[in-house]
Order: structure tokens, then C-alpha cells, then sequence
């Protein structure tokens, strides 16, 4: 049975070293070692890199089939760095066809690596990695020197430990020049509590993914986030300008804030529907239709907010027919199409 020994570097190390991954076989994972002693000799990685090859070496030598390979994962972390690393784990099955491996890794974020192969191949041993240091107070400084760098240097924590406190300071430092220094803390509270949000649900990434796969979806999403504020502060200002509580006050206020409602759900629509026409995607219409009935919609509940507003409490002929129709116009359109589109992916 032929055994690979799989080096995981998940956060994806190896790269800073000028290695490639993945790296299989021998002769590569010596260049791949060579290359990393000279950058990343004080690093876990390389200690977890060298007992993979020795491990390698001591089985060649016991006369069994195995082959080492290293795979590495993306520095921006998360679901990317496991989509990388497993796309790098198929490569390895396609190139050495082993029937089982044996890990070595170092850190617990590596270990979330584990469930990506072991769905993919049967996994026989697990080594980890600990490095063992003892270290006095210049040691320590120096690893808090290391440690303090990385925070600088690598983008995923940059990001935290330098944008957060960067905004901070530059939109503390504009209210105390504009003499509003009583918002410096409500400020400060604001974007510690936006970053924790986006940090912890993950949204930043999430953002960063869509991004890559529809930037048309991004600005569209953008745009109706815009008109969903400009709607909430203009349904706000026609509130606070009308009498009590009343329904012809609620009505004020939907009306006001309907159009920009309407807008922003529009957009997403159109915005998924130009994607869908420049892959080709036969199922444009199903977003055009959603679209027509957004403009429908919209029609009705502002001719029904208009009468409210006028103390009309009765639901027009005009209006019903005007939903009866178009009712019946879209679903008949929709059950019209969706036999032409079942009939085009039967025919290919």
C-alpha cells in the first residue's frame, strides 16, 4: 500500500520562503526545506517540515511505499485557505495515487485540515508537532519581536491590529479639531463593536469571497444598502415632521420610504440578472420576472399608501383588477417559460 506523508501548512507560510506548493517527492521537498532554513528557520513550520521528510525517510529505509508531499493552504485564512488546501490534496491523489497518509502539522489551525483529507483519503497516522523552547527574557523578546512583525506584515492581521486602531485614532483626532471630543468614546465604541461584527460572523471574508466571484453583485449589494439608509432616513424625517401616531402617519412614512425600498430590492435583481446574462445563463428571465413583480408590487402599495394617506380606507376596483391581472399575466408567463427552459435542457 502506497502511504504519502502530508506536510499541512494551512495558513500557507511556505509562500513567504518562495516555495510553491504542492510539493511532491523527494528531490522538491529537499529544494522546498533548503529554501525555507533560510526564512523560516526560527518558525514551527520548518520543524514540522523536516520531521515530515524524516518520517519519509525512516519508512523508505524500513522498505515501505510511501512519498512525501507538502500542501499549503491561503494567508487570508478561513474557508479559503481550506478550498486552496483541498484543491492541492485532489492534485496530490491525481499525481501519487496513494491509498493512505500519514499528517504532520503544527499548529491547531492546521488540524482544521484534517476533515478536508480524511474525507478524501484514509488517514493511518497523525503526527503534531510541539516545539520545545526554553526561553529566557531575551528569547522572549525576540519571539515578541517575531510575533509583533507578523502583525504588521501579514494582511490577515494587519487588518485588526492596525486598521481598527488606525480608524480610531484618525476619526478621534477629526472630532477633537472639529471641537466634538463628547463623540470621541461613542466612536471609538462604534467601531470596536462594527469590527468585532465583522470579525466575528465573519463577514469580512465572506465580502472578500463575493468579490471574487460576482464584483457586479458587490456594487449592486452597495448600491442598495444606500438606498435601504436613504429609505430609513426619509420614512425618519417625514416621521418626525408629522402629527401623533395615526394611520395616516404610518402611511406618510411608508410612502416616503417605499420608492427607496422598491430601488434597493430592484437593483439586487438586476444586478444578479446582468450576471446571469453575461454567463449565458438560460434562467435570466427568472430575474426579469422578479423585477416586473417588484415594479407591480409597488404600484399597488403606493396607490393603496396614497389612499390612506387621503383617508380613503377602501380597496379600489381599480387596484384589485390592476392585481388580479398582473397576477395572472406573471404566472402565466412564468409556467410559459419555465416549460421552454425545461424543453432547452432536454434537447442539449
Amino acid at each position: 500500500m502506497k502511504t504519502a506523508i502530508i506536510y499541512i501548512d494551512i495558513d500557507d507560510d511556505l509562500s513567504r520562503a518562495g516555495v510553491s506548493t504542492p510539493v511532491i517527492g523527494e528531490t522538491k521537498a529537499r529544494e522546498a526545506i533548503e529554501k525555507s532554513s533560510r526564512f523560516l528557520a526560527l518558525d514551527s513550520d520548518f520543524n514540522s517540515m523536516v520531521t515530515a521528510f524524516n518520517i519519509y525517510l525512516n519508512m523508505k529505509e524500513n522498505g515501505n511505499d510511501v512519498e512525501i508531499v507538502f500542501v499549503a493552504g491561503s494567508q487570508r485564512g478561513g474557508l479559503d485557505s481550506q478550498m486552496t488546501l483541498s484543491k492541492q490534496v485532489d492534485e496530490i491523489i491525481r499525481a501519487v495515487k496513494p491509498d493512505q497518509a500519514i499528517l504532520v502539522y503544527d499548529s491547531p489551525e492546521d488540524a482544521k485540515a484534517i476533515p478536508v483529507i480524511e474525507s478524501r483519503l484514509k488517514i493511518v497516522g497523525i503526527e503534531r508537532v510541539i516545539v520545545e523552547q526554553h526561553r529566557g527574557v531575551e528569547e522572549t523578546y525576540i519571539l515578541l519581536a517575531k510575533y509583533l512583525k507578523r502583525l504588521v506584515t501579514e494582511s490577515r492581521y494587519s487588518r485588526l491590529f492596525l486598521g481598527v486602531p488606525g480608524i480610531i485614532l484618525f476619526i478621534s483626532s477629526i472630532l477633537a479639531i472639529a471641537g466634538l471630543t463628547a463623540y470621541v468614546l461613542p466612536s471609538i465604541l462604534l467601531v470596536l463593536g462594527g469590527a468585532m461584527l465583522v470579525r466575528g460572523f465573519g463577514i469580512d471574508d465572506a465580502v472578500e469571497r463575493w468579490w471574487e466571484n460576482s464584483t457586479i453583485m458587490v456594487i449592486v449589494a452597495i448600491l442598495s444598502t444606500i438606498s435601504l439608509i436613504l429609505a430609513i432616513v426619509n420614512g425618519y424625517l417625514v416621521g418626525s415632521t408629522s402629527g401623533g401616531l395615526s394611520i395616516k402617519t404610518a402611511s406618510s412614512v411608508l410612502l416616503a420610504a417605499l420608492p427607496y425600498l422598491t430601488f434597493s430590492i430592484i437593483i439586487l435583481y438586476a444586478g444578479k440578472l446582468l450576471s446571469r446574462a453575461l454567463a449565458r445563463d438560460i434562467k435570466v428571465w427568472h430575474d426579469l420576472l422578479k423585477i416586473l413583480a417588484s415594479v407591480v408590487v409597488y404600484l399597488i402599495l403606493s396607490d393603496l399608501l396614497k389612499n390612506l394617506q387621503s383617508g380613503v380606507y377602501v380597496i379600489q376596483i381599480q387596484s384589485f383588477y390592476l392585481l388580479l391581472l398582473s397576477s395572472f399575466l406573471l404566472i402565466a408567463t412564468y409556467f410559459t417559460l419555465s416549460t421552454i427552459e425545461k424543453s432547452r435542457l432536454k434537447a442539449s
